[in-house]
């Protein structure tokens, strides 16, 4: 039986360009957890004042959720 969401998580670099933030995202500190096969893996950002690290911590509105939304939809 793979039992790999029992390791401890794994530290990472997040690489990837968010635009809907002011500030770049890339090269955040994470952890990534992983889970059961099927699951995909827990990317946990480093507790930061970084606004993505931020709404990860303590959520997002359902405002907040429509303003990407738009802006992935309806790019400018």
């Amino acid at each position: 039986m793979d039992r790999r969401e029992e390791e401890p998580p794994y530290f990472g670099w997040l690489s990837t360009e968010l635009p809907c933030y002011d500030v770049s995202a890339l090269s955040l500190k994470t952890h990534v957890h992983t889970r059961p096969v099927g699951v995909r893996p827990l990317v946990e950002l480093e507790a930061t004042g970084h606004p993505l690290a931020v709404e990860q911590r303590e959520g997002i509105t359902p405002e907040r959720v429509r303003t990407f939304a738009e802006h992935l939809l309806h790019p400018a």
